[in-house]
């Protein structure tokens, strides 16, 4: 193989890096000039560093420092082998997290849609849903009118524990019935969305993986104040007459906070749903 030499400005223009980033690099001994003009300081290089140079770029690229770079130069190629394959599996797993926090983003979005932006609050529609895995906490003596800190805290721990991301949409899921009165109702278990695809290790009895079934479902958004729930899940149990639609009676009422900070008044959006029967 024919070596050239070239001049620190050459191999900054070959490799895109800046004539400091290569004193630099000469400077903490992780990429060296071959020979040092004694009388002007010139540094060069033999074209064959290049190769070297690429490599060091590669491993910046995968977000290590530079003390990282150096130590990864001197692996044996075995060893660089091993490693290199370390950081693919990285990769894939921070791959993996950002896909699930984009689930959780477009869920966010489309809920803040239906909630905020659609004209028809308050009134009965049908909306086709895609299965959505959730956790979920049983429970007891729980109301509708109960803010379960306690419960979404556990619910909270355990998608911590497998690296998922919280969701800020609550739900509670209970008996679809004629109530003479909201205090009469209490839920059978509380839940919020999950996007992980593996069965998580669970060290809790009353929590569980599972999911809401795809399909069409009844569906009343409305902002929570004064009677608004009651009036609501009352419109839905008209619709349902009037109509005669068959259904799985299990009510599913999804929460979401309007406010960010915790320095405003509280306020909630809620979403009714009940799921359509196939014909």
């Amino acid at each position: 193989m024919k070596v050239h030499y070239l001049t620190i400005g050459e191999v900054a223009k070959l490799s895109n890096l800046s004539i400091q980033t290569l004193r630099y690099y000469d400077r903490i001994d992780l990429f060296k000039p071959i020979e040092i003009d004694p009388k002007n300081k010139y540094r060069y290089y033999q074209n064959t560093q290049l190769y070297y140079l690429d490599i060091i770029k590669s491993l910046k690229y995968l977000g290590l420092s530079l003390e990282d770079v150096k130590s990864v130069l001197t692996l044996k190629p075995e060893e660089l082998v091993t490693y290199l394959a370390d950081q693919e599996n990285r990769i894939d797993q921070e791959f993996q997290r950002l896909l699930e926090t984009k689930e959780v983003l477009q869920r966010k979005k489309e809920q803040i849609q239906t909630f905020v932006l659609e004209s028809n609050k308050m009134t009965v529609s049908i909306k086709e849903m895609p299965v959505q895995k959730i956790v979920k906490i049983k429970t007891s003596n729980i109301s509708v009118h109960d803010i379960p800190n306690k419960e979404y805290g556990l619910i909270s721990k355990v998608l911590e524990d497998e690296g998922s991301v919280f969701d800020t949409l609550y739900g509670g899921a209970y008996c679809l019935r004629r109530y003479s009165s909201m205090d009469d109702i209490n839920y059978d278990y509380l839940f919020t969305h999950t996007v992980k695809d593996s069965k998580p290790n669970l060290n809790f009895e009353e929590v569980e993986i599972t999911s809401l079934p795809a399909g069409n479902y009844l569906s009343i958004t409305f902002a929570l104040m004064d009677d608004a729930y009651e009036v609501c899940y009352n419109e839905l149990m008209d619709y349902l007459e009037q109509h005669y639609i068959n259904v799985v009676p299990i009510v599913y009422d999804i929460w979401m906070p309007i406010n960010s900070t915790a320095s405003k008044e509280d306020e909630f959006l809620v979403e009714l749903k009940i799921q359509i029967q196939a014909t």
